[in-house]
């Protein structure tokens, strides 16, 4: 008796929001997303503004449930305030401005600073980077669930460099199930 064997690939299936007089409540689906982000990525808790709010309401979500998270989320990561403002949100050009992004490493720098001030010989430079780099990097294959491909997209280099830095920093990889194979009787 011979056994068939078929190659089935299973995808993520994401609903489009439905029309806006139709769709739930946009504003409680955000900070849904928000409390996610706290739990997955660590994030600080973040507010909306009341600005924030109308215009996230008024915004045409026309796109899939999965870019509001994807959209929320990184306005979590880049803001550095807790109320998270218009500006964290560029529905327009479907980017985020990185405004907060520069305070947040100097505040988290600061201790470090004084502990290290009287070390004359300390390669802050040499130090710093690839732990920053590591950790962004390990982020992100988190939330692509180990994908490079995606991960190296989101982070806005190239596949290849993204392995030379997985390699060279030394981060564990879980590789993503491509296919899953099913056994036909």
């Amino acid at each position: 008796m011979e056994e068939n064997v078929s190659p089935v690939s299973i995808t993520a299936c994401v609903e489009p929001l439905p029309p806006k007089e139709d769709r739930p409540d946009i504003l409680a689906l955000v900070r849904h997303y928000i409390r996610v982000a706290e739990e997955q990525i660590n994030t600080e808790h973040k507010e909306l503004s009341k600005e924030t709010e109308e215009y996230l309401l008024t915004h045409d979500w026309n796109g899939k449930e999965k870019e509001l998270e994807i959209l929320v989320k990184k306005a979590c990561i880049l803001s550095g305030e807790q109320i998270l403002k218009v500006e964290d949100f560029d529905l327009k050009h479907k980017q985020i401005k990185s405004m907060g992004i520069g305070k947040f490493i100097e505040e988290k720098l600061k201790g470090f600073m004084r502990n290290i001030k009287n070390l004359e010989k300390f390669n802050l430079y040499e130090t710093v980077i690839p732990e920053v780099e590591k950790a962004l990097i390990t982020m992100v294959l988190k939330e692509t669930k180990g994908n490079q491909i995606k991960a190296a997209k989101l982070l806005g280099i190239n596949r290849n460099t993204l392995r030379d830095k997985i390699k060279k920093l030394k981060i564990s990889v879980k590789e993503p199930v491509a296919q899953i194979r099913f056994m036909r009787p």
